[in-house]
């Protein structure tokens, strides 16, 4: 998408894919497709370490979800929006565990529990109904109940994502909906008997659901079908008192996002256009992530919550000059 120009007043440019969230391949059926920034110097936020540090004994950890237990699918590394947002409930009280791709938990995943104290890590194939099955039975052997659901898994085949939107095969639009869609409805049906009133399920989706973005093809028809498919899971769980959300972040440098077609030329513009002049963090996501998992939005569900800066509502971003 080319940006266009203003005169006078300052204004904005672009955006970008999420995940995926934005969301789309991370390796292999795994992460989110999102998008994500950094801070204009005149806003700029304090810098936040990641490295891994010694996790602190559960009796010192007050916070908003002390007690409460959250299993987290797809963190790929420490890049992803699934590790800020497990980071964030941890660093408000909540025990952790975690799902990925089986050739992703040895090298990446483990050492990231571990850094949270975290003893529950699963590798799934969330296109296997049964593979998701088993991981919530682990789950309920070894923790008991679930309160916090956090679905930030996406994939499509990298030629999907570039080139023509009609040049898309059948088994590649079958596997992006199965993988970015139905592993949520999965994940849903499985833990459903684990989760009691006032718990959380929440999703990863991007802008592309609702307006055309370059290169993102089948993965923003994918999130369309995701945010459908959250407002469903709302009304179907919210009797037994589930909440079902989603959060759409703006671009983030993933290791999925940077598998779509022209991702940094969209990345590097979008601070100088949306609203709050900056990009997104995980750190952003994470807090998001923390207010949906929380009692402080105990009257909030199927809803698509943005944390992009603003951008969503923009009709025209432009370029100041």
């Amino acid at each position: 998408m080319k940006m266009t120009k203003r005169s006078p007043q300052p204004a904005v440019t672009q955006p970008s894919a999420t995940q995926p969230s934005a969301t789309s391949p991370e390796p292999a059926r795994t992460g989110s497709v999102a998008a994500g920034v950094e801070v204009a110097a005149s806003v700029a936020k304090p810098r936040v370490s990641r490295r891994l540090t010694r996790p602190v004994d559960d009796c010192d950890r007050d916070g908003l979800l002390k007690g409460k237990k959250a299993l987290v699918f797809g963190v790929a590394n420490d890049h992803s929006i699934a590790w800020g947002i497990a980071k964030a409930l941890y660093d408000q009280g909540a025990e952790v565990g975690f799902s990925s791709m089986a050739s992703l938990i040895k090298r990446r995943v483990r050492p990231l529990a571990a850094s949270l104290g975290s003893t529950f890590v699963e590798g799934c194939d969330v296109g296997d109904d049964e593979e998701i099955k088993k991981v919530f039975q682990r789950w309920h052997a070894r923790k008991g109940d679930l309160d916090i659901l956090v679905h930030a898994v996406a994939f499509a085949e990298r030629e999907d994502l570039e080139g023509h939107f009609t040049d898309i095969s059948r088994s590649g639009f079958h596997t992006a909906f199965d993988i970015s869609v139905y592993s949520l409805i999965a994940m849903a049906r499985e833990s459903r008997p684990y989760m009691k009133p006032g718990s959380s399920i929440m999703t990863m989706t991007y802008y592309a659901a609702e307006k055309v973005v370059p290169n993102y093809n089948v993965m923003g028809v994918a999130k369309a079908a995701l945010e459908a498919t959250t407002r469903y899971l709302a009304a179907d769980l919210g009797p037994s008192g589930i909440r079902v959300n989603a959060i759409s972040a703006g671009p983030v440098r993933t290791l999925s996002a940077h598998g779509i077609a022209g991702f940094r030329t969209m990345y590097g513009a979008f601070k100088e256009v949306s609203p709050l002049r900056s990009h997104i963090s995980i750190e952003d996501v994470g807090n998001t992530a923390v207010y949906l998992a929380s009692p402080l939005s105990s009257q909030t569900t199927g809803e698509v919550i943005y944390v992009d800066g603003g951008f969503n509502i923009l009709a025209l971003p432009v370029a100041a000059e």
